[in-house]
């Protein structure tokens, strides 16, 4: 099974970087906003969607995948491949803000907390310099309105 993950990602003034997390519905484990590949949207619509739905957050997907992660579930494995997105502004009201909670957090305190390992080492190869460089030459897929 595949999944399109985005990673809503915040540069800092001071030059750090912070993500939001969401809890898995039920709140057991904190993962990014995800969600099944969808007939008519690329890959970058996806996540911009997702991020929406799950975490509330609108920003600019960048067209560069950072990587994929594995999940594991009750008797499936599950790959995401993991976008990135510059958030650029946060609702107050979303899709399933009664199903999940959010976390902003900075990236050491984000592998501390999400529940998959493999999600810990993507962020784990992340850093300011890398995102800034990202942001610089990636294409903006789709600025979500």
């Amino acid at each position: 099974m595949r999944q399109i993950g985005a990673l809503p990602l915040i540069l800092l003034e001071n030059g750090k970087v912070e993500v939001y997390l969401v809890t898995s519905r039920g709140g057991r484990r904190w993962i990014i906003p995800k969600g099944n590949p969808m007939r008519g949207l690329s890959a970058c619509d996806v996540a911009a969607l997702e991020a929406r739905e799950e975490a509330g957050v609108i920003g600019t997907v960048l067209d560069a995948c950072l990587g994929e992660f594995t999940l594991r579930g009750r008797n499936k494995k599950c790959r995401v491949s993991v976008y990135p997105l510059i958030v650029e502004e946060k609702l107050l009201h979303w899709d399933e803000v009664s199903e999940r909670k959010w976390r902003r957090c900075d990236l050491k305190t984000a592998r501390g907390l999400v529940g998959s390992r493999s999600l810990a080492s993507l962020l784990g190869s992340l850093s300011a310099k890398k995102v800034t460089r990202l942001m610089a030459g990636a294409p903006a897929a789709r600025a979500q309105a």
